[in-house]
């Protein structure tokens, strides 16, 4: 049997002793690193990390964008649904009569500095016939997507314009020059009147572009394929629409025609925009078959 040294102990310890000189002596040449050292990111690896960051922003800020627009999409959809129950309890407490249109609202907007703009009296006030089914709220006349104001009004202060919404020339309307150069046949005075097409396919309320939008009712040229009115397209190239039966839909546009960028000029005064070709019309055609197409 064999029998342990009593002086072990002092054994390691010498050559642990020996082993810290060593690495000392490797440090001190430059030979030998910390461990911290080691874990540090180089210049290179740096980069690296950035470069990816900036990739995953590039992809998903398009995402939140999105997002963010079908939001606003889904809101305009309540608006448009709340005003359009407004018009529909009108008609209910005035005999099935229509609001006039279009001075179911007045004003006249534009990208100068005229207080049509901004007045919310004009929404609310005792002309605005739909002000007592509203609740006063003036939220509802306006796209929370439509931020748009001219150089001017930005420079006066202004946050925004009053109104985004505009109605269906052909509801609530006289069968005057405008509606029979247009090619309409007969405008609805009550809401019996709407047929062919129905409630369900005939639009009431639209976001009107913000260089269109004017007074209080949106044309549509039903005997041309031409722009004269033109819808909006805030959200991802798409336009809020309420129809008489109740219901709101997205319509997403097709053309890139219809899908105008804002230029701050006025689109619905002479020179109209020019006719649109063939490859072009699917759009106008379908809101021509639910203005007023066989009515």
């Amino acid at each position: 049997m064999k029998t342990q040294s009593v002086f072990w102990p002092a054994s390691i310890f010498v050559a642990a002793s020996r082993e810290n000189a060593t690495l000392c002596h490797k440090m001190a040449n430059g030979t030998l690193t910390s461990r911290r050292a080691k874990r540090a990111f180089t210049l290179i690896e740096l980069l690296v990390v950035i470069a990816i960051i900036a990739l995953l922003a590039s992809m998903l800020l398009p995402a939140l964008s999105k997002a963010k627009a079908k939001s606003q999409g889904i809101y305009c959809m309540a608006n448009g649904k709340q005003l359009l129950f407004a018009w529909q309890m009108y008609a209910s407490d005035q005999g099935d009569r229509l609001a006039s249109n279009p001075d179911w609202v007045p004003g006249w907007l534009n990208w100068g500095l005229s207080t049509d703009n901004t007045n919310t009296l004009y929404l609310t006030g005792p002309n605005a016939l739909l002000s007592p089914y509203t609740a006063q709220n003036v939220g509802i006349f306006k796209c929370p997507a439509d931020n748009s104001l001219s150089g001017v009004q930005r420079n006066a202060g202004w946050s925004k314009r009053v109104r985004s919404m505009s109605m269906n020339f052909t509801l609530g309307s006289e069968l005057d020059s405008v509606a029979t150069n247009r090619g309409v046949k007969r405008t609805a005075r009550k809401m019996a009147d709407i047929v062919d097409p129905g409630p369900g396919s005939t639009w009431v309320f639209v976001d009107e572009h913000p260089d269109s939008i004017n007074n209080g009712y949106f044309t549509v040229f039903l005997n041309a394929d031409q722009w004269e009115d033109l819808p909006a397209s805030y959200h991802n190239g798409a336009c809020g629409f309420s129809f008489a039966d109740g219901h709101s839909e997205i319509k997403k546009w097709l053309e890139p025609s219809t899908r105008q960028p804002v230029r701050y000029v006025s689109i619905s005064t002479p020179p109209l925009p020019p006719a649109l070709g063939p490859s072009e019309q699917r759009d106008h055609k379908w809101l021509q078959e639910r203005t007023a197409a066989n009515r």
